[in-house]
């Protein structure tokens, strides 16, 4: 089961870095001269990723438990 947990580590975080990513981007100066609805429009895009990897995460981990 060994394998199993090392697996569950490496997706959880890939989500993390994705979500790192995004505080990282919004932080950034390169945002300053965006529309708010391109801000809106990248967080859309890339919180739906997030969201994605986090249920694709917990559904592997619910089926390597089992």
């Amino acid at each position: 089961m060994q394998g199993a947990t090392s697996n569950q580590g490496m997706f959880w975080s890939q989500a993390r870095e994705l979500f790192e990513q995004i505080v990282s981007w919004l932080d950034s100066d390169s945002i300053c001269g965006l529309e708010h609805s391109q801000i809106q429009s990248k967080l859309l895009e890339n919180g739906y990723e997030l969201l994605k990897r986090l249920l694709q995460t917990k559904i592997f981990c619910s089926t390597q438990s089992r």
